[in-house]
């Protein structure tokens, strides 16, 4: 097999699995984390940490509703069993970069890696991250260039893969649909939530043991219920929603 062949297939089968490999970082992380002391030692500064990498997942997942708000049907979507574009998006934010999809991924998962406070294994995810995700551009870029052809050439020449230019931006032909993001991406919202929940449960647990001693629920604290009990109502009333109308349904989305 040629190796242009050999990577097309590699990236069509990371492809059909991309929302749960990189769930191996996540798994990882989880393990070193016993390891990882209280920010500035105290609970408090580390929930300001916390804070500061949630809000860095929150970045990644904004740049991926900003991109699902202008999308057309058939295109950026959560499809696994095969490449599907309807047409090729050039405009909002694809006038920027090709792949803002995985962008997003990328610093929606740099959050958790935040919380170790560890360089070498940031730097280990972001190797991980571009050997994993570049088999799956390759393998999508080889679909739209012979889809498209000579169209897709002429956007992939002057718009970066994967770093964004900060200028060149062509305002979108279609408005911004909230609804849409709503329907989209509701489980991305409650996913980040839960492992930012799970991951200060952990630390809690092993630099608290007098609280993990006296009783294992001493480790929940207030900041646990309001933040995962949002995240919760949030997703058992969308899911309702999304299962049993059609109030979040777009036309052409």
């Amino acid at each position: 097999m040629a190796l242009i062949e050999e990577l097309n297939q590699q990236g069509n089968f990371l492809f059909r699995w991309r929302s749960y490999i990189p769930g191996v970082i996540l798994f990882l992380s989880l393990l070193y984390l016993p390891y990882v002391p209280y920010f500035q030692g105290n609970y408090n500064s580390n929930l300001y940490w916390l804070c500061g990498a949630f809000f860095v997942s929150f970045a990644g997942l904004f740049v991926r509703c900003f991109t699902i708000g202008y999308t057309p049907k058939n295109t950026s979507g959560r499809n696994t069993k095969q490449q599907v574009a309807d047409v090729v998006n050039q405009s909002g934010i694809y006038s920027l970069v090709r792949h803002p999809l995985y962008v997003g991924n990328f610093l929606m998962y740099l959050g958790p890696v935040f919380i170790l406070r560890d360089f070498a294994f940031a730097l280990v995810y972001i190797m991980f991250f571009y050997l994993y995700y570049e088999r799956i551009i390759f393998a999508e870029e080889y679909f739209l260039r012979g889809k498209f052809a000579k169209g897709y050439l002429e956007w992939a020449d002057k718009t970066p893969a994967f770093i964004p230019r900060l200028s060149g931006y062509i305002k979108p032909k279609l408005g911004f649909s909230f609804r849409n993001i709503w329907k989209r991406e509701y489980p991305s919202l409650f996913g980040i939530i839960v492992v930012f929940t799970v991951f200060d449960l952990i630390q809690v647990y092993y630099q608290e043991p007098t609280l993990r001693a006296l009783d294992i629920t001493g480790i929940w604290k207030p900041f646990h219920t309001w933040f995962f009990g949002f995240g919760l109502i949030f997703y058992v009333v969308t899911r309702l929603i999304v299962k049993t109308t059609k109030l979040l349904e777009v036309e052409g989305r």
